[in-house]
């Protein structure tokens, strides 16, 4: 595999190189090759016995014969050399990927949890972050103009959970490939099984099920539905999301099963990493120079870091957060319920810890910003005034070069607060009191400072003047943008408003979803007596977002609603991404608001009937069908029994 990364040869013999090293280590897997009795080193690869540091002696041993395997599959993973064929590209990154992620997956049993430490920090976490800091591609510099509606749709997906080695479809593979008069006549080993299947899988525009790679006859080639890539030289378009992806199947297949060690010493190492593919990585603190004053003043910013990530790049990071929590909720059948919830807690809090990271450097970066147009402005009238050269150097960094690095924080916090509503549910019932108020700290957090930030003017005209760099004069959409609204939405894409409304809306929604499942949990037999009260944490806190979210959307309905397209109103939970004004950015968040109320049970509505009752009847006019019908239904199962009239009779 290093020969591959350093000097291309043609793609199918790159590839088939690459299903022979997963062939080597089922050899390795199945003892056939032995690890060296003595003499391990780490200093020297041109050496026998080369090996990783922090291991124990046998550990030492027995990573001697696994290293040059993996060392060259991290090479491939990261090779800046091009692979394409047939208009799919970065074929030798991503067959490196995938024959890497087979062999840890077949034979990730075999590694004790310090040689799995030495395989995440030496060998997968190095490789995927080369390969994203190398890739010069414009991807790099795309940007979406909403957090909800991304321009980024080509990137690839994770790959699916590959089927257990006793699969028909993967039998019926291997004795497909066997008959093949190209390949050997021996049986396939499983991670070799596993590779060929994937490279089929690849090949041949498969859906990503390998149990139906055996459908992908040779005959069949051309008649292919190959997804082209629009940028298929892009590390991060076609190979981030998988080598991303590897560290959710680990934890999956691999981590849950090492019992505490693995939340005290695996977790720290790819929570590292997903941090840094989230919000960035500091260097140090250093000081904006805008106006030459700044040194002199003290002031510090958050300009100069070692490595940003992109739009792209923050996206994928925040789906794998929900991959990994998905992968640790699904292993409910084979944890017992201490172990899950230590999982759940340490992942409750990083993602806490994250959120409020990420809203720290969000904020360092809108008042950067605002300093910085600020100091233009009075740079361009000390000019004017002749106060100063106009030959005077010009700042490091503008406040439009800082703009797409505010935008990819707010996109960083809408995506892993969408990502939270959507595993909530399975959430919600390990959660503890700590992890809860932390989780919803953070949320509030975010949405009072996304509150902030949309009622900006200095930044609003921040953004807009990035617009007009973008698109110039005399386009339609800045035409629009000038007037403020537009009855297509148009002039509010880009805007602040746009970015940290959708901000404001998703960190509300999941506080909602989640407060809401707490309070109007089932208490089933099997309820642990010495559970917290969840539902008396929960009302207050529920009740308050609800009146505060309906309040401000009813406001926001009467005063803006005039210039929404009733076209928008089509699906209240997508009309956020359309038009940035509060009510329909909060839509989605009163369908949810809505559908809890809807599932009170009636002494709890009872309870809160005389705020909520005004509320439903001011709701009955608003433009939204989807809402005006959640509201009917919430007046025949809520309203009809406290009048006398039961719902069997409407």
């Amino acid at each position: 595999a290093d020969i591959i990364a350093e000097n291309p040869l043609p793609i199918g013999l790159s590839m088939r190189a690459l299903c022979h090293t997963a062939c080597y280590a089922d050899i390795i897997a199945e003892k056939r090759v032995l690890p060296p009795v003595s003499g391990f080193q780490s200093t020297d690869p041109s050496l026998s016995g080369y090996t990783y540091t922090g291991l124990s002696d046998d550990e030492a041993l027995e990573m001697a014969i696994w290293r040059p395997l993996l060392d060259g599959l991290a090479a491939g993973i990261c090779s800046s050399a091009p692979s394409s064929s047939g208009g799919v590209g970065c074929l030798v990154q991503r067959g490196s990927v995938m024959a890497l992620r087979a062999i840890l997956l077949r034979h990730g049993r075999l590694f004790s949890v310090p040689q799995w430490a030495a395989i995440l920090s030496y060998v997968i976490l190095p490789a995927i972050q080369i390969g994203a800091e190398n890739d010069c591609s414009p991807v790099n510099k795309i940007s979406s103009e909403s957090p909800s509606v991304s321009s980024l749709d080509f990137i690839g997906e994770p790959l699916s959970l590959p089927p257990l080695c006793d699969d028909e479809g993967l039998k019926k593979f291997s004795a497909m490939a066997q008959s093949d008069e190209s390949s050997p006549s021996r049986p396939l080993g499983t991670a070799e099984l596993l590779v060929e299947a994937s490279f089929a899988d690849l090949r041949h525009g498969g859906d990503g099920n390998l149990s139906k790679a055996y459908r992908l006859k040779k005959k069949d080639v051309e008649k292919r539905m190959v997804h082209l890539q629009p940028f298929p030289d892009s590390w991060i378009a076609t190979t981030a999301p998988i080598a991303l992806g590897i560290l959710s199947d680990l934890v999956h297949v691999n981590f849950l099963l090492l019992g505490d060690r693995a939340i005290d010493v695996l977790w720290p190492i790819i929570s590292k990493q997903l941090s840094r593919w989230t919000v960035g990585s500091l260097l140090h603190q250093s000081q904006v120079d805008v106006s030459g004053s700044d040194h002199e003043n003290g002031k510090k910013s958050l300009t100069n870091v070692e490595w940003q990530p992109c739009e792209a790049i923050v996206r994928i990071a925040c789906k794998e957060w929900c991959r990994v929590y998905q992968s640790v909720l699904s292993g409910t059948a084979i944890l017992d319920k201490t172990l899950l919830r230590s999982w759940l807690k340490t992942l409750n809090k990083d993602l806490s810890d994250i959120i409020n990271q990420n809203i720290h450097v969000e904020e360092k970066l809108r008042n950067d910003i605002v300093e910085s147009k600020l100091a233009s402005i009075e740079r361009q009238n000390a000019v004017r005034r002749g106060n100063m050269e106009n030959d005077e150097p010009l700042p490091r960094m503008t406040h439009l070069d800082l703009l797409p690095k505010l935008k990819s924080r707010c996109i960083a916090a809408h995506c892993l607060q969408q990502y939270i509503s959507s595993f909530v549910n399975e959430l919600a019932p390990y959660i503890d009191e700590d992890a809860t108020s932390h989780l919803v700290d953070a949320l509030c957090t975010s949405k009072l400072a996304s509150r902030d930030a949309r009622q900006d003017e200095d930044l609003a005209h921040a953004f807009q003047e990035a617009f007009f760099e973008q698109w110039g004069d005399g386009v339609e959409e800045v035409e629009a943008a000038l007037r403020g609204v537009s009855a297509s939405g148009t002039g509010h894409r880009g805007s602040s408003q746009m970015f940290f409304l959708t901000q404001e809306a998703s960190a509300t929604k999941a506080t909602v979803i989640l407060l809401s499942l707490l309070y109007c949990q089932n208490h089933g037999e099997d309820i642990d007596p010495d559970s917290w009260d969840a539902e008396s944490y929960a009302e207050p806190v529920l009740m308050r977002s609800i009146m505060d979210v309906l309040t401000e959307f009813l406001a926001s309905e009467v005063k803006d609603g005039v210039f929404v397209d009733p076209n928008v109103w089509r699906s209240a939970s997508e009309s956020g991404g359309q038009v940035a004004f509060y009510c329909t950015s909060f839509a989605g968040v009163v369908v949810h608001i809505l559908e809890a109320i809807h599932g009170l049970e009636r002494e709890k509505f009872e309870r809160h009937k005389e705020s909520l009752f005004p509320m439903l009847c001011s709701l009955v006019c608003v433009q939204s069908d989807e809402i005006r019908q959640w509201v009917s239904s919430i007046f025949t199962k809520q309203i009809g029994p406290l009048i006398g009239v039961m719902e069997e009779s409407q």
